[in-house]
């Protein structure tokens, strides 16, 4: 999979994950791409995750 080297956002890798996995709901992937898949997959949800860390963190910082 080749993807232009953009920054990405929450916005953006929360999109193309619910994509992934409406194309896995739906069986649309073929079984030679599906573990490229969910390795893209698992690196959106560490993405996404650390996003909401980060912003968690920065929020609490305000009520400090």
């Amino acid at each position: 999979m080749t993807k232009t080297k953009t920054k990405m956002t929450y916005e953006s890798a929360l999109h193309e994950l619910q994509e992934l996995v409406s194309n896995l709901q739906e069986s649309t992937i073929s079984m030679d791409d599906l573990s490229e898949k969910v390795s893209r997959a698992a690196e959106l949800l560490d993405f996404c995750r650390a996003k909401l860390r980060e912003t968690e963190e920065k929020v609490k910082g305000l009520f400090d």
